[in-house]
């Protein structure tokens, strides 16, 4: 498969993924400026929203991290100091949600809500940069 038709067909799950969280999330701002590093801080909210699921559902709950394995083989398909970046920051946001030790349920579903709105933020900042 061409570089640049994996590289929609990997954007074009990852905004379907996080748009429709986003449609049962409650209408607030979401990151309205433009972030100088969208790939790393949506690495984060990869690792953020997996925390969350994995503390939540067990750990058989995969789907962010399959998320960010697949946003790793586009952006970082070798071994390098920006793939390590990146695992870096998942692994922070990971770490960040395990520290907050958050209640599945109301509580652990608002996270989930604000994170997946910023993540959609930062998926259609990438995708105003790559394919507009």
């Amino acid at each position: 498969m061409p570089y640049a038709l994996r590289f929609v067909t990997i954007l074009r799950g990852l905004l379907v993924s996080f748009c429709l969280i986003a449609l049962a999330a409650s209408p607030a701002s979401a990151v309205q400026e433009s972030d100088p590093y969208p790939v790393e801080s949506l690495a984060r909210i990869l690792g953020e929203l997996h925390g969350l699921t994995f503390a939540c559902e067990g750990r058989q709950a995969q789907t962010w991290r399959t998320a960010m394995t697949q946003l790793l083989d586009h952006e970082a398909p070798t071994a390098g100091t920006y793939r390590a970046r990146l695992i870096d920051r998942f692994n922070e946001g990971f770490r960040h949600q395990e520290r907050l030790r958050l209640r599945c349920g109301a509580e652990s579903e608002m996270a989930r809500r604000e994170l997946a709105e910023r993540g959609q933020a930062f998926s259609n900042q990438l995708r105003r940069t790559y394919l507009e």
